[in-house]
């Protein structure tokens, strides 16, 4: 991250409006998350001199990572190692009958027998982890980390190989798993393979290609039946034959049109003469014409180079080479969704670790509503770190449930099927994560299969700081927090602030870069400042298969895509909105449903719908004792796009004092029509000028500025 970006953000409002604050840079080079990771890995390595101290002094994580004076055990692990070993020494002796451990496993055990202080030490190498690995109250205090200048990697499943080639250019390969375990992912040379599928995948990546639409019922279903089936065009789907293993993935919402989400359903029928896939529904998932689908699971989709077919009965692999390198690749059959889990393990430390190559489970609604999955999963133990550790092509990258104040700082987290980080709770439980810090992590590519899912999401979770944090190329969200079920999981006094989000939303047509929800309907007294945001879009298409256009907004259409740089949604209350510098997203700044938030200090530029959009939507009717109005000031608005639209207001429930303007500076494209205003309290009707605005009153002490 440049210090550019936090220059310009902590000067620019104070030039601008002196009375208003001097926000903090939005980063600081020394907690750049790669360079944070590099002094974590050589301050927390197992052989470190001066663990934990000197090399992070100065970085966010320096008042959090005081090591013990005590003496610690360290027992070695190594892929050359055996469990018939002692396991303190980091090599094979001359001798060859003492040396490292070979498994994770085996020194866990001696750590437990030891007692005291202790710490697991990998060597170099690889690791195909074969089941996940569990830590519980037994593991209190344990660090399991690197050798320092080692490079540790784990595996989320088998290696395959003795492959044979078929004289139809495929090859197979025995692999046989338990009744309970399937392939979720094949990987080569480190690099995500395609599960056979209908459509084929585009060549280019296009998240515009490779679907089908679904078709109009008829005779017409109910929308609750939505949920189980949707219909498809004559000569769209072959002959798969069997629909066992069959599965769709499919874009969907709470309700036709919506296409916030995705899930992957298993089929149950397909009536080719009805034309109408039966799948498992989920509840709350909702199909109708136009849903974007495309079917996987099934051998006669194998046809394309890259695709893979995995026979579990026969317990065969099949695959479709891209190159006639393949014999000599690297190939990883992800079958574990999590390598580690931290069961009541309190205190303990991963670091300076590899985790690779997983299955995908972790952020689906089907068998998964509570997000249960994580490459390192959390649950039930207070004061956990994951310090400095690369996770790459798993389900969900680290998973906190039910635990306070973990720290997650220096890692680095890319191409997830799910959430990058989730920190949250249990349905049912609803236990807490309070006191959690998210500092410093590299984030990107996430929401590879499912789409509604976060770089980082939060619930359940009190006194929660995200800070400096590089959050790029989301399916949705880049953070996202606050309650989803009212008061059970509600979120207070929670920071996010100095991140640089570039590019969420890429693939729903309701999402944004910075979410926070207030289901609970009280005040969250939390703050969002001086963050960088830049990029976030949407993606919808039509009932025919086009596309609306990248970053097309259109406030008197619907259904049609919404996408937001920074909002609150859900009766979310009592926010600070500060200091954030917003630029070339759609729209702005967000509220839908709450009150008594502040929105001050911000700088947005370059979008191409609304710079402020404020609806009433999810809080129509409510109207608590203690709402005050919302308060957009001391903003800075330059208006780009063609439309000129500065402020949308959408609040007739609510009336004149749900949203105060006040002290803005405009520049740009501005017009007749840039504000619109419901309830009708401008003279020239819905839309107006700011002139306008401010004959009824409202936007006080705002200008037009020249460019």
């Amino acid at each position: 991250m440049s210090r550019l970006f936090g220059l310009i953000l902590s000067i620019l409002p104070v030039m601008l409006f002196p009375n208003s604050g001097n926000p903090a840079p939005v980063a600081r080079d020394l907690d750049a998350p790669e360079r944070l990771q590099i002094l974590i890995r050589e301050a927390t390595c197992a052989e470190a001199s001066a663990p934990w101290s000197a090399k992070l002094n100065g970085t966010s994580v320096s008042d959090a990572l005081i090591s013990s004076t005590a003496a610690r055990t360290i027992f070695y692990v190594s892929p050359d190692g055996k469990d018939t070993w002692s396991g303190l020494l980091p090599t094979a002796n001359q001798q060859g009958g003492d040396g490292p451990f070979a498994s994770i496993e085996r020194a866990r055990d001696a750590a437990r027998e030891k007692g005291g202080p202790t710490t697991i030490a990998l060597g170099k190498g690889d690791y195909y982890l074969t089941q996940t690995i569990v830590f519980d109250a037994r593991d209190t205090g344990l660090v399991l980390t690197a050798r320092c200048n080692e490079a540790p990697v784990l595996h989320g499943g088998p290696r395959v190989g003795s492959w044979a080639q078929l004289s139809d250019g495929r090859w197979t390969a025995l692999l046989k798993l338990p009744p309970d375990e399937s392939v979720g992912d094949l990987f080569v040379n480190r690099v995500r393979q395609t599960r056979a599928r209908f459509p084929n995948a585009p060549a280019d990546d296009d998240p515009r290609e490779g679907w089908l639409f679904a078709a109009k019922c008829k005779p017409a279903i109910d929308i609750w039946d939505g949920n189980t089936r949707f219909c498809f065009h004559a000569g769209d789907l072959p002959d798969v034959g069997d629909a066992g293993g069959l599965v769709v993935n499919i874009v969907g919402g709470y309700r036709p049109g919506t296409q916030w989400g995705n899930d992957t359903l298993p089929v149950v029928s397909i009536d080719g003469a009805g034309r109408t896939v039966f799948t498992k529904g989920t509840g709350i998932f909702f199909t109708a014409e136009g849903s974007r689908y495309f079917l996987t699971g099934a051998r006669s989709l194998l046809d394309a180079p890259g695709e893979w077919w995995h026979d579990l009965a026969a317990g065969e692999l099949h695959y479709i080479p891209v190159d006639q390198s393949f014999p000599d690749s690297v190939v990883v059959a992800g079958v574990l969704p999590t390598f580690l889990k931290l069961d009541g393990a309190n205190g303990m430390v991963v670091s300076g670790l590899e985790l690779r190559d997983g299955a995908p489970e972790g952020s689906g609604k089907f068998y998964t509503d509570t997000r249960g999955f994580g490459a390192v999963r959390i649950e039930h133990a207070d004061g956990v770190k994951i310090l400095g550790n690369s996770i790459e092509n798993v389900g969900v990258g680290i998973h906190v449930t039910e635990s306070k104040d973990a720290l997650i700082a220096g890692n680095v987290i890319a191409d997830v099927a799910g959430n990058g980080i989730y920190v949250g709770t249990n349905y049912g439980t609803f236990g807490k994560s309070d006191g959690s810090r998210i500092l410093s992590n590299h984030i990107h590519d996430v929401g590879k299969v499912y789409i509604e899912t976060a770089g980082i999401w939060f619930q359940a979770a009190d006194n929660v700081r995200i800070a400096d944090n590089l959050i790029e190329n989301t399916a949705q969200f880049g953070i996202a927090g606050g309650s989803l079920w009212g008061s059970n999981d509600a979120v207070y006094n929670a920071v996010i602030e100095h991140n640089v989000i570039r590019n969420a939303n890429q693939q729903t047509a309701d999402g944004g870069a910075i979410k926070m929800m207030g289901e609970q309907a009280d005040p969250l007294n939390s703050i969002i400042r001086s963050n960088l945001v830049t990029g976030t879009g949407h993606l919808m298409n039509k009932a025919d298969g086009t596309f609306w256009p990248p970053g097309y907004e259109n406030t008197s259409e619907w259904p049609s895509p919404i996408s937001w740089a920074i909002y609150t949604d859900g009766k979310a209350s009592g926010l600070r909105i500060e200091g954030n510098s917003l630029s070339d997203n759609v729209s702005g700044i967000g509220i839908n449903g709450g009150w008594s938030n502040l929105v001050t200090g911000n700088v947005i530029t370059g979008g191409s719908g609304a710079a402020f959009r404020v609806d009433d939507g999810t809080g129509r009717g409510w109207h608590p004792p203690w709402a005050r109005p919302n308060r957009i000031e001391s903003n800075v608005v330059s208006i780009d796009s063609s439309n000129g639209l500065a402020a949308y207001v959408h609040a007739p429930d609510h009336g004149a004092g749900y949203v105060q303007f006040a002290r803005n500076r405009y520049i740009g494209n501005l017009s007749n029509q840039s504000f619109r205003v419901n309830p009708r309290i401008m003279r020239s009707g819905e839309f107006g000028s700011l002139g306008d605005l401010q004959k009824a009153g409202a936007d006080t002490g705002s200008v037009v500025a020249p460019e």
